[in-house]
C-alpha cells in the first residue's frame, strides 16, 4: 500500500535519531502503515525488508506498558521463533499516548528451512497470540522456554551483567553478554519486568553463539536506575539465567 509522504515523515520524526539512521525510507514507511492500521490496545504485526541481519524481519508495534518486551518474547517463543536481533524503540503518538515499535529478526525453530519467511497466516496468528498476552493478564512465568542440550564449550561460557552511565544521567544502561539459548531474550525481558524496570529501547545481536543485549533503563517512574538497585538487577538476572539454562 502506498503511503502518504507527509505521514511517513512525522511517525519517523516521532521516534528517537537513532531509528530514522538505522532504518530506510522503504522500511520507515512499512512501519508506519502497520501503525496507523493498528487499533489502540491492540498490536499490530507486520513484516518488513531490512536485510542487515539474517531471517525474516518482523515489526511489532502496540501501547508501551511494563512488560511488554517480554510478552512480545513470549508470543515468539510460543510461535516456535528464534530471535537472532532485534532493536525496540518508543515514541509519542499525537494523541499522547507512548507507542513501543520493535523489530525483531527471526527464524523458524524446528523445521527443515529455519529462515523459510512467514506467510500471511503465520502474521495473523502470531498477532492474535500476541493480543491475548496483551489483552489478558499476562503472567511471564507461565511461558515454557524450550528445552535445549548445552551449547558446545568455548573460550567464552560466562554470563556478563554491566551497567553504563548515561552522559545525562537520565538513562542508564545496561548489558548482558552470555551464550545465546531460545528464550533468552524472554528470560532477560521478563526478569526486567517482575524487578518493575521499564525497557525505554533495546538492542539484541547475536554472535558466534553469543548474545549482547542493550537495555536502556528506567524505574516505572522513569527516574534513573539507582546504583543501589543494580546490584539487584545484576544478581536477579543472572540467577534467572542460572535458573532457565544452567550456565
Amino acid at each position: 500500500m502506498r503511503q502518504n509522504p507527509t505521514l511517513v515523515k512525522a511517525f519517523a520524526e516521532s521516534l528517537p535519531k537513532t531509528y530514522s539512521s538505522s532504518f530506510d525510507w522503504a522500511a520507515i514507511a512499512e512501519h508506519a502503515t502497520i501503525a496507523l492500521r493498528r487499533q489502540p490496545g491492540h498490536a499490530g504485526v507486520g513484516t518488513c525488508f531490512v536485510p542487515r541481519l539474517p531471517g525474516t524481519a518482523l515489526c511489532v508495534i502496540a501501547d508501551d506498558r511494563p512488560g511488554l518486551l517480554a510478552a512480545i518474547s513470549a508470543a515468539l517463543v510460543n510461535e516456535r521463533l528464534d530471535v537472532i536481533g532485534a532493536e525496540a524503540y518508543t515514541r509519542a503518538t499525537s494523541d499522547h499516548r507512548r507507542e513501543a515499535v520493535d523489530i525483531f529478526w527471526v527464524q523458524r525453530l524446528d523445521v527443515s528451512d529455519p529462515r523459510r519467511p512467514l506467510s500471511p497466516e503465520d502474521l495473523r496468528h502470531l498477532e492474535t497470540t500476541l493480543d491475548d498476552l496483551i489483552l489478558e493478564h499476562y503472567s511471564p512465568r507461565a511461558v515454557h522456554i524450550p528445552t535445549q542440550p548445552p551449547p558446545a564449550r568455548s573460550v567464552a561460557t560466562e554470563t556478563v551483567v554491566r551497567f553504563i552511565e548515561d552522559k545525562g544521567g537520565l538513562l542508564t544502561t545496561l548489558e548482558v553478554e552470555t551464550d545465546d539459548r531460545t528464550g533468552m531474550l524472554l528470560v532477560l525481558s521478563r526478569t526486567l519486568f517482575e524487578q518493575n524496570v521499564q525497557i525505554v529501547s533495546s538492542q539484541v545481536r547475536t554472535e558466534a553463539g553469543r548474545v549482547r543485549d542493550r537495555f536502556d533503563v528506567t524505574e516505572l517512574d522513569d527516574s534513573p536506575i539507582k546504583p543501589e538497585r543494580r546490584f539487584v538487577l545484576q544478581v536477579a538476572i543472572l540467577s534467572s539465567v542460572q535458573e532457565a539454562f544452567g550456565h
